[in-house]
């Protein structure tokens, strides 16, 4: 009779924990995505802090990181964007670039909100995007404003320079929102509208 040359194996040794980790190309597509988008909102916190506020017009310069988690907000949806701009929102104040802790109810209320009305009221393309993204920086921009003045920070006559510094802003979101969209395909998309 033949016997089995092994009949018993021991387990293997030094089997971490990643060996065991199995993450599916679904996952791993959507954690690019995600790694990207961070990667776009560090960028432009870079671009706003090293090189664009030494450039001013009238006092006023962008607000890059703001106007990218809002448009941001608006291309992700209800769900996805209100746990995007609260997240974001946290690490942009933490960061030390935004105006007050304040920012983090501001972007994360004002996205969520205007992003329900979109979401429920029109239809999604470039141009309702555009619009809502635009309108929330700017309101954005307005109550930054309203709570410095509240808190004596800001002089009522910065109100300029406040609006001109929301125009700059919504300037570039043209520019943003091709890079978020073609971000936002890696990996197809969960849901359709």
């Amino acid at each position: 009779m033949a016997r089995r040359k092994y009949e018993f194996k021991p387990d293997k040794e030094g089997s971490g924990i990643l060996s065991k980790l199995y993450i599916t190309r679904r996952q791993r597509l959507s954690l690019l995505r995600w790694t990207l988008y961070a990667l776009v909102i560090l960028v432009l916190s870079l671009v706003q802090d090293v090189i664009l506020s030494r450039i001013g017009i009238r006092g006023a310069t962008t607000d890059l990181v703001p106007a990218g988690i809002l448009l941001l907000t608006m291309l992700l949806g209800v769900e996805e964007g209100a746990i995007f701009a609260v997240v974001a929102s946290t690490l942009f104040y933490f960061s030390g670039s935004a105006p007050g802790p304040y920012a983090i109810p501001f972007l994360t209320v004002l996205g969520t909100v205007i992003s329900i009305f979109r979401y429920g009221y029109l239809y999604k393309n470039f141009g309702s995007i555009f619009i809502c993204a635009a309108f929330t920086v700017m309101v954005y921009e307005m109550l930054v404003f309203v709570m410095g003045s509240f808190l004596g920070i800001v002089p009522t006559s910065r109100f300029v320079a406040f609006c001109i510094t929301g125009g700059l802003s919504v300037a570039v979101l043209p520019l943003l929102y091709p890079v978020f969209l073609s971000i936002g395909k890696i990996g197809g998309e969960t849901w359709k509208d």
